[in-house]
């Protein structure tokens, strides 16, 4: 699932929101110097293969069309999709890893929210994700023959719909093969009323420092209580 799509329509308020809510470098570990890269406007074929995965997801029972950020459509239930930074380890410049970022969604209703929780905790969902993984993959330069396995692991639990999901994939092949190493990407999915929160934790050789990741999700899921009881 890509994090670099921006807001492309909606209410100023809402965008204020889930910007405040979105992950800070203050979220990270200081013992690691980060480095600070930009959301960008995703390119035509990563916005294609999100709806692809979502089309798929939507398979399995009632989803958004941009559950989590999946896709990058805003309008209709989907009010807003910002995304922060991706903070990555400053010395790892080939890699750009261990990186860690997040995404906000807004809807219109908190059902619409929960809903989409529901859809991405789905088991036939996760051949979907991972399948548009494996393919983004291969868009942003690892190589030919990407795989990516997904797995649904224990999460640190927030917000409502059961706390939150959480996600392993683990990519092999193309590059990867020649590295002689998996990529890592821990993806986690929260709702806190109507605004979905998803956290994006990738490592080289191992998964992100589970402490760390904890400790990172605590302080945004803490903003999104927040935030959320204002509105």
């Amino acid at each position: 699932m890509a994090n670099l799509r921006l807001l492309s329509g909606g209410q100023s308020s809402v965008a204020a929101e889930a910007k405040a809510i979105n992950m800070k470098l203050s979220d990270l570990p200081a013992s690691i110097k980060w480095a600070t890269s930009q959301p960008v406007a995703s390119p035509k074929a990563e916005l294609a293969l999100g709806k692809q995965a979502v089309a798929c997801v939507a398979k399995g029972g009632s989803v958004s069309p941009d559950p989590f950020g999946t896709s990058g459509v805003i309008g209709g239930p989907v009010v807003a999709d910002i995304s922060s930074p991706t903070y990555f380890e400053k010395s790892a410049t080939l890699t750009r890893l261990p990186s860690a970022s997040s995404e906000v969604v807004f809807l219109s209703t908190a059902s619409g929210a929960l809903a989409d929780l529901v859809a991405v905790g789905r088991k036939s969902s996760l051949v979907c994700l991972a399948t548009q993984m494996a393919a983004n993959s291969t868009l942003q330069g690892a190589g030919q023959g990407v795989k990516a396995g997904a797995s649904f692991m224990s999460a640190p639990r927030y917000g409502g719909g059961g706390g939150g999901v959480h996600i392993r994939f683990v990519e092999t092949g193309g590059n990867f093969a020649l590295l002689k190493s998996k990529l890592y990407a821990d993806e986690y999915f929260y709702v806190q009323g109507s605004a979905e929160v998803f956290l994006t934790f990738i490592n080289l050789g191992s998964a992100f420092s589970p402490s760390s990741t904890a400790s990172a999700i605590s302080k945004v899921m803490a903003r999104a209580k927040s935030e959320v009881a204002k509105s």
